[in-house]
This record gives structure tokens, C-alpha cells and sequence, in this order.
């Protein structure tokens, strides 16, 4: 029997988000959110991750539903069509749309990460000048992804009544899977790319700052440059944006967003000089960005293709281990430590024995510490400062779940507090800050 969520009816389906079809042995996910070009650098990214985790044969590859099959569904001349698509190359599909990822990327699979990112970029910095997916077509794509159904039943549904044991093997698991995560190679990206996109582009200063001193310090990676960027962007009008979202977050906050947040975003990069280069002391790595309670696949342990036995009571068994974490769409690249929010905020609902736990598997240095970080600048040495910068700046109202897990600190009365309440455990995490381990592209 065919289930479905937000299934999109009409052939506009840029507001929709992903439709998923979930089926005896296998899930049908139909990409939508965003409008087309957004939904095909979601799955062209996806795709390409499962090819860098065959490749490096990943122990992560365990922990991911098998794909079956990718392409693209699309209707025209009212025919439905479906095109095979395994990421590379350029659909014809696509050519006829005119949907063509950013000039000069020249990777093996065109709408990979480093598109998309780019894609994303465009969308931050200059929404005037961004992509527009409203030109009338007589084509509707919609990407779409096939995976093996996994068995036993999602956190969301357990969190009641797990054992505590339970959770805490939950918190290794998630050390565990995201430790292989972090450690995948990720693509290189091409000075060239980012060259032929500004050259089209006009950006404008944030905060008073000249953007283009990002691209003075010519040693920093490109990738790191676009994230500097970004950030810059999203700092300008803070205090509007976080007041059109949840009303939990206190008016006295938002009122000093725009000072707690960092005066210059390369002080986060924690930049240090090795043999005359600058070099940046942050990890750089592929990161789902949507680890959540609903995106974390259990099964019994004690039951026989993962189906719980009843217990006496009516019940279900009640011990259960991690085995899956679902849902790659949102995929991309960048500083590892946002992984770490909506996992803390939502899965652990911000318990820092379960951090600790989670880190005491995960293993990798989140930061390397510079001589600066100590003295004036001693805020950036704080890992804890970090997150909640990223907290403020994130895409998603991750701040009105966090002031409703933390009711108290609608009282705070200044970022700083919230900042050590909710991340202060990071700030314990010393076994691997001082020799960053480097994973390279």
C-alpha cells in the first residue's frame, strides 16, 4: 500500500517540500522544495556523495539506506517521462530547461556540491541577481531518488521509552557514523569557478566591510572565501530576521545579535601561519545538516527482522539500537562543528552528558587553537562561541527550539549566557583540539 507525505498535486511544485512514498521494500523520494534547479542540485549533490562513499568504501555506507535507482520524472506535452540519471553529466532534460549549474566547475558530476554551493552562494549574497525558477516551461521535473526500506521504527517515535543505556548508545552511534562522515574526501574546489561567478556579480559591503578582503588573503582555500562571504551577508539587518521568526526569543537578545556576532568572520577560521602560509585550523567537510529525531532509524534487538514482539502488557520490547540515519537531501559542505546543532538542539534536546557522550566516539578536532586565542580574542577560542554564532546565523528558526527546551534563558540577558548553557560542554572538549587532522580533498 502506497503512503505518501506532502505530495505535491499540481505541476508547480516550488513550494512543496520532498514528497516521500514509503512501500514495502523500498521508499520513492520526489525532490520539490526550492522549485527545480534547487531540487536538481539536491539530488545531483546526493548522488554524489554515495559515489565518494563507494569509492572510499566508507564503514558509513552501513548506516545509509541502499539506493536502487535515480532520475528525473518529467512531464511534457502532457507525457510523463522518466530519464536514468546517476549525477554526471548534463540531461538533455535539463539542457532543454536550461538549467545548467554555474560555468567553469568542471566536475564529474555538474550539479554536485561545489554547484550547489555556489548555487546557494548566489542565492545569500545577491538574491536580486539569484536563480529564478518561475519561468514558464512546458517541461515539470522532478528528480527523484529510490532506496531500500529500512526496518524497526525512528527515534521520534521511541524517545519515551528508551532506556537511558539505549540513549547513550544512540549518542556513540551518532559519534561514530558522523566521525566517517567528517573524514570523507570532498571535492576540490576551483579558484576559476568562483572567478566566473563574481565576475557577474556585484556585491555589496557588509557592516561596513569591503568583501573583497576575503579574497586578499589569497592562502585561504575558495571554499573557505564563500563561506567568510555568506556569512558577512547573513549578519546584515541580524536583528530584522530573527525578529520576523519565533516570538520565544527574547527582544533584549535580538537587540545584541549584531554586536555578540564576530566584527570579522576570518576570526573564525582560527587561521594560523605554517612555513610562511596561512592555513586555515578548521575541518572542512561534508556535513548533512539535518540530524534529527525523525531522520534516525532504530531496531530491536531482540526481534527477528526488525519487528518488536508484543510484550506481556501490550507493549513493545523495549531495548533497541541505533542502525540508519535517513534523509541526505539537505547535504553540503562546510565547518563540521553545524552538525552538531540540530543534533544537540533536537535529538538530544540540548542534555550535555549526551554531547559528551557523542563527542567521547567522534573523536575529531573541531578547531585548532591559535597563540591569539587566549588574550584579547579569547572569545574565538571558544568552541562554545562558535556554535552559537552559527545558531544565530542559521537558515532554519534553530533558536526557537532552543528557548523552548531552555524556557529559563527567555530571561537571559546577554548571548554569552545562552552561549554557555547551551554549548559549554564543547568547551571541555580538549582531546583532539590542538593537532587538527586534516581531511583532504
Amino acid at each position: 500500500m502506497l503512503s505518501e507525505e506532502n505530495v505535491c498535486i499540481s505541476t508547480d511544485c516550488s513550494s512543496f517540500l520532498q514528497q516521500v512514498y514509503v512501500m514495502d521494500e523500498y521508499v520513492v523520494k520526489i525532490f520539490a522544495e526550492g522549485g527545480p534547479q534547487s531540487s536538481i542540485f539536491d539530488l545531483g549533490t546526493e548522488l554524489e556523495f554515495y559515489s565518494t562513499l563507494s569509492e572510499v568504501n566508507s564503514p558509513l555506507k552501513s548506516h545509509i539506506p541502499n539506493v536502487l535507482a535515480s532520475g528525473i520524472l518529467h512531464l511534457e506535452n502532457g507525457y510523463y517521462n522518466i530519464n536514468s540519471w546517476d549525477g554526471k553529466k548534463v540531461p538533455d532534460v535539463i539542457r532543454k530547461c536550461n538549467l545548467i549549474p554555474e560555468k567553469g566547475t568542471g566536475d564529474v558530476f555538474p550539479f554536485g556540491v561545489q554547484s550547489k554551493m555556489l548555487f546557494t552562494y548566489r542565492k545569500d549574497v545577491s538574491p536580486e541577481n539569484g536563480p529564478d525558477d518561475s519561468d514558464e516551461s512546458t517541461i515539470v521535473l522532478l528528480p527523484y531518488l529510490i532506496t531500500k526500506r529500512c526496518k524497526g521504527k525512528i527515534f521520534t517515535e521511541l524517545r519515551n521509552v528508551l532506556p537511558w543505556e539505549d540513549v547513550l548508545n544512540l549518542a556513540s552511534f551518532l559519534g561514530e557514523q558522523l566521525r566517517s562522515l567528517h573524514m570523507l574526501p570532498y571535492p576540490s574546489f576551483s579558484n576559476s569557478a568562483l572567478s566566473d561567478f563574481e565576475q557577474n556579480r556585484g556585491f555589496s559591503s557588509a557592516n561596513g566591510m569591503d568583501m573583497e578582503f576575503v579574497s586578499n588573503e589569497s592562502d585561504i582555500p575558495v571554499e573557505w572565501k564563500i563561506f567568510v562571504r555568506t556569512l558577512m551577508e547573513k549578519k546584515k539587518n541580524v536583528s530584522g530576521r530573527l525578529s520576523k521568526r519565533s516570538g520565544s526569543i527574547p527582544k533584549t537578545l535580538i537587540e545584541k545579535a549584531e554586536a555578540y556576532l564576530p566584527d570579522d568572520f576570518l576570526k573564525l577560521l582560527s587561521i594560523y601561519e605554517e612555513n610562511g602560509m596561512k592555513k586555515v585550523g578548521k575541518p572542512w567537510s561534508w556535513i548533512h545538516r539535518d540530524i534529527m529525531d525523525d531522520n534516525i532509524y532504530m531496531e530491536c534487538k531482540s526481534c527477528s527482522n526488525g519487528i518488536p514482539a508484543p510484550t506481556s502488557n501490550g507493549g513493545v520490547a523495549k531495548s533497541w539500537r541505533p542502525t540508519y540515519i535517513l534523509d541526505f537531501s539537505n547535504l553540503a559542505v562546510g565547518d563540521s562543528i553545524n552538525d552538531l546543532i540540530p543534533m544537540h538542539l533536537d535529538v538530544f534536546r540540548g542534555n550535555s552528558d549526551l554531547l559528551k557522550q557523542f563527542l567521547k566516539s567522534y573523536k575529531l578536532s573541531l578547531m585548532r587553537k591559535t597563540p591569539k586565542q587566549g588574550s584579547d580574542d579569547d572569545k574565538y577560542g571558544r568552541l562554545s562561541y562558535h556554535a552559537m554564532c552559527f545558531c544565530i546565523l542559521h537558515d532554519e528558526n534553530v533558536l526557537g527550539g532552543l528557548f523552548k527546551t531552555w524556557k529559563e534563558l527567555r530571561a537571559a540577558e546577554s548571548w554569552e549566557e545562552v552561549e554557555l548553557q547551551v554549548w559549554g560542554e564543547l568547551n571541555n572538549y580538549e582531546g583532539f583540539l590542538d593537532s587538527l587532522l586534516i581531511r583532504a580533498p
